[in-house]
């Protein structure tokens, strides 16, 4: 685990809420200068606190109005060959292998419920799935709360 003090962690809270954020709203947010909230960044990037940064993108308004959470169960001897194709599978956002009733949890974002469908059916030759489609997102996504 990497320790961080106050500032790193005000640091980390102000770019996980707006990750464009100037050098300098920082510097004055936390009241050190610029070149000094510079290196603290670059020390939180090279220790692997701070993996990268991204655009919230609306999928829906690019034509993707379909996200759905696909629950895989498979044989041990398929993971690779799973890996390789779920790597190549641009519908795929996520996928996490988990522990419980199933082996993999993937989201995914398709345009239409048939291309879903098709991916789900090329999904049931590594294993058993079960499908939940999304009316809603309640909560989306967000950084781990710092404290």
């Amino acid at each position: 685990m990497y320790h961080t003090d106050d500032i790193d962690k005000k640091i980390l809270a102000l770019l996980s809420r707006n990750s464009r954020i100037s050098l300098n709203q920082l510097s004055q947010q936390v009241f050190l200068t610029s070149p000094a909230v510079a290196a603290r960044i670059e020390k939180l990037e090279k220790s692997g606190v701070i993996t990268g940064y991204r655009a919230d993108i609306d999928a829906e308004k690019l034509g993707y109005p379909i996200t759905a959470f696909i629950e895989l169960t498979m044989d041990p001897d398929q993971k690779n060959a799973f890996v390789d194709f779920i790597r190549d599978s641009r519908n795929v956002l996520e996928c996490y292998h988990v522990a419980g009733a199933y082996s993999m949890l993937l989201k995914v974002c398709f345009p239409t419920p048939s291309l879903l469908d098709q991916f789900v059916g090329s999904l049931q030759s590594f294993g058993k799935t079960q499908t939940q489609i999304v009316f809603s997102t309640v909560v989306s996504p967000r950084s781990v709360h710092i404290d």
